[in-house]
């Protein structure tokens, strides 16, 4: 029987174990990229300021900025969202809520204008999901979203006066993108 040397069984043992590793050089197709349909913001305050005691947050009026291709439904004839794409939620859930959007045009992004009133009041935190659509061909993230601007921010005192809050409280949104 012939004895086949150590040095020749380690060096195909390395060639077989190295053998899988191999990529099998570079393609010219491209992978697919996954093509996201929708996105969900939520909206919320917090106080950074001071609110008088017995004041409560009654009113929000907000401008969401939307990345290109991201869009979202409307009723119909009209400018104002489809039921369930602004929606109340935590403290401000039950309150009257109406959004209304403005698809982009030339160089200015589509907007949403977001006003939530509760005659009960709110506490600062969530208070709005948006439920928005991405057209094909267009692949936005999480940071794609600009900070909304929060336009005005009321409540009611004890007295009752309507106080100014948007001096008080800051703004920001989360995106969620799938």
């Amino acid at each position: 029987m012939k004895k086949t040397p150590l040095s020749i069984l380690l060096t195909v043992a390395v060639g077989l174990a190295i053998l899988p590793a191999c990529g099998g050089g570079s393609s010219s197709t491209p992978q697919p990229q996954f093509q996201p349909t929708t996105a969900v913001l939520t909206l919320s305050t917090a106080v950074t300021g001071s609110i008088p005691a017995g004041t409560t947050i009654n009113g929000y009026s907000v401008t969401i900025p939307l990345p290109a291709g991201v869009t979202v439904k409307t009723i119909p004839a009209s400018f104002e969202t489809d039921p369930g794409v602004v929606t109340a939620s935590g403290s401000a859930t039950g309150a009257m809520i109406i959004g209304v959007y403005t698809a982009a045009t030339g160089t200015f992004p589509g907007t949403v204008e977001v006003s939530v009133i509760s005659p009960g009041g709110m506490a600062a935190g969530d208070f709005c999901t948006v439920n928005a659509d991405i057209t094909a061909g267009h692949y936005p993230t999480a940071s794609s979203f600009a900070v909304p601007t929060l336009n005005d921010a009321t409540g009611i005192d004890s007295v009752p006066n309507t106080v100014i809050l948007t001096g008080q409280l800051s703004l920001t949104a989360t995106a969620v993108v799938r």
